[in-house]
């Protein structure tokens, strides 16, 4: 019976993790970023199945959930700031009723930090990332007026997702998942590299410039990590500057210059309309630099957001960039507190990773490169319902409970028995 509820948990668990990275209904519910109203009441239900199954199972495990939610103080300063925006916000209601989708969001991050280790946490990634690749396959083969995008997007694969870059970035993480699995474990080895290639292939078939850019990016940077981070610092510093520098000017030739580069075999490119979008919104940001105009309501309908959209003359979902998007939601204070935390982790990864050498450690530094990245062209620091916010919120409780269990082991192990 104890098997049959631990495998019962794991399956509800790699269900919620793909409502939150993308279900086989995207597809059929939306046209690109088009979707009907009843739609998102089909996605709000789902979304909030998610948020009472981790509450429940938070619930009986009060305990250990408990002292791993201390483990970090920063991703829930956060949490705070974005609560209080409310009171400056556009629209108040709206922020409020996102930030509980938020906290939904990050207790589901705080339920698999508590409950799995990193390992099984990201084999859980893999196997829900695994069936969502079949999924795209399946979908672009079979019914590929839902699986494979028309219009000036023609002949890019989006699979089961909305939009030809959710699959390309969606992807990105799963190489990196399937990656560092295949360096770190020994088992069924060839699954990981299959899953890896495979995750390739969907990248190139998304046609997203900056997917692909990011997918080679977070290979070469997780070789760089796992090889020369244990050199002594007189060798390590300045390959590693040198390295970093090599590494930004050819990231910043490529996205700069995807148009040029790839406009002459009729490639389009994710930076379309960026050139014009980011100037638009430094000014509404210079209008509010403090504390922005409340979490998640910006691009919302209203004058603000039109100012914007009548600048660039398409119809922008967000900034494309996650950075400006949070300075936009809670100013230059929420920026701040972001920064501050994620400086503090990122260097002490590289710490860890020369002290003791945990893999849990390694792929924080991995997924902290990873939302770099991903958040230069598009937007998921901080955003509810987002795969990878939870992940972000696990990767850094993860490691944090795993270097305690390692200096304190006897305590943490009466804590969380």
């Amino acid at each position: 019976m104890k098997k049959f509820l631990i495998s019962a948990e794991q399956i509800l668990t790699i269900i919620c993790l793909m409502i939150y990275s993308g279900t086989p209904l995207d597809p059929f519910m939306s046209n690109g970023f088009t979707v009907k109203e009843s739609d998102r009441i089909i996605a709000r239900l789902l979304f909030t199945c998610t948020y009472i199954f981790s509450l429940s199972l938070i619930t009986l495990r009060w305990k250990k959930v408990t002292y791993v939610f201390s483990r970090d103080k920063f991703i829930w300063v956060l949490l705070g700031v974005c609560a209080l925006s409310s009171f400056w916000s556009l629209d108040s209601d709206t922020t409020l009723r996102r930030v509980l989708g938020l906290a939904g969001t990050m207790l589901f991050g705080l339920y698999l930090a508590s409950r799995y280790t990193l390992k099984q946490q990201l084999k859980l990634c893999a196997y829900m990332l695994g069936i969502s690749g079949v999924m795209c396959l399946l979908l672009a083969l079979l019914m590929p007026q839902y699986g494979i995008a028309g219009g000036v997007e023609t002949g890019a694969w989006r699979g089961i997702y909305p939009q030809k870059n959710i699959l390309g970035k969606r992807f990105v993480l799963c190489g990196a998942i399937f990656f560092f699995l295949a360096m770190t474990n020994r088992e069924n080895r060839w699954v990981s590299w299959f899953g890896y290639a495979s995750s390739g292939l969907l990248v190139l078939l998304s046609k997203s410039t900056t997917s692909l850019v990011n997918f080679i990016t977070i290979t070469a940077a997780f070789l760089i990590y796992y090889r020369i981070l244990h050199l002594k610092y007189k060798v390590m510093i300045p390959i590693v500057t040198f390295l970093s520098t090599l590494g930004i000017a050819f990231y910043t030739l490529v996205v700069s210059q995807a148009d040029t580069i790839l406009g002459s075999a009729g490639k389009d490119t994710t930076l379309t309309g960026r050139a014009e979008l980011w100037p638009a919104v430094f000014e509404m940001i210079a209008k509010r630099p403090w504390l922005g105009y409340g979490y998640g309501v910006f691009w919302d309908k209203n004058s603000e957001s039109s100012i914007v959209l009548q600048t660039v003359q398409w119809n922008a979902p967000n900034a494309h960039n996650g950075f400006l998007d949070l300075w936009l939601g809670l100013g230059l204070v929420g920026v701040l507190i972001f920064i501050s935390g994620f400086v503090i982790n990122l260097l002490r990864a590289i710490y860890l990773i020369r002290w003791n050498q945990r893999y849990e450690n390694l792929w924080l530094l991995v997924f902290l490169t990873y939302t770099i990245l991903s958040n230069l062209t598009e937007t998921t620091l901080l955003e509810q319902n987002s795969l990878e916010w939870i992940l972000y919120v696990s990767a850094i409780l993860s490691s944090k409970l795993s270097t305690y269990a390692s200096a304190e082991p006897e305590r943490i192990e009466a804590i969380l028995r």
